[in-house]
């Protein structure tokens, strides 16, 4: 499955990401990242050291914030982002490291967790007080938006780029939310199948057909919603 976007083509594990750059390892977070490794940093927080717990929230805040974002969209990202961050101040005093668990592992279960728990939320007050006029329909093509955004004053090389990125934020929006934490951690944030499966809380064998499940209903769904943007026959398992 491959979809062109500014002369740019988007491989399977990429189309929902739609990456502006590359990532470097110190953003990732790598043990030779400025300002010392996790562990280090860690340690130091717990004692109270805010610029070392300020230095773990640099390191992370552009990868808690693409979870959130996949997740929930782009609305309450900021919001959740922080809320994310702020349950970790709370809560780093009692993080160990303990065999192959890490920092990392541990905060994007935090960023998971926070961002069901608004979708839960939203289901809630949905099933109260009905849709909101300004939330995607269904239509016999998946999910459209009742009010088309004003794109009129976007310069035109960034027009196709908006135009994928919301119809990739919407598509998302009709998967589970373990198909879309699944393949956040994976195709967005690079993890291996074990990080996920540990930040997850499942076992590997789910991991691997959650994810095969789940890259087949984003592309199902995606075909559905533009057909334009997908060949067909595109569409595989692992």
């Amino acid at each position: 499955m491959s979809t062109q976007c500014d002369n740019e083509t988007i491989q399977p594990g990429e189309v929902f990401i739609v990456r502006d750059g590359s990532t470097s390892e110190a953003e990732r977070g790598g043990a030779t990242a400025p300002g010392g490794a996790d562990s280090v940093l860690v340690q130091a927080a717990q004692q109270g050291d805010i610029e070392a717990f300020g230095t773990l929230v640099d390191r992370y805040h552009t990868q808690v914030y693409g979870i959130t974002t996949r997740m929930c969209g782009p609305a309450e990202a900021d919001d959740l982002t922080q809320d994310v961050f702020l349950k970790v101040l709370t809560a780093v005093r009692q993080f160990q490291f303990r065999g192959d668990a890490s920092f990392r592992t541990w905060l994007y279960r935090i960023a998971i967790n926070t961002a069901i728990n608004e979708l839960r939320q939203r289901k809630r007050l949905r099933e109260t007080t009905g849709p909101s006029l300004d939330e995607p329909m269904q239509t016999e093509q998946g999910q459209v938006n009742r009010q088309l955004s004003d794109v009129s004053t976007e310069p035109y090389r960034h027009a196709e780029q908006n135009e994928l990125q919301r119809a990739v934020q919407e598509v998302l929006g009709m998967l589970t939310p373990k198909q879309r934490a699944t393949l956040a951690l994976i195709d967005l944030e690079g993890l291996n199948y074990e990080e996920a499966a540990e930040v997850l809380g499942c076992p590997l064998g789910t991991l691997k057909s959650r994810l095969v499940r789940a890259r087949n209903a984003f592309a199902e769904k995606f075909r559905q919603y533009r057909p334009e943007w997908l060949s067909a026959g595109d569409v595989g398992t692992e």
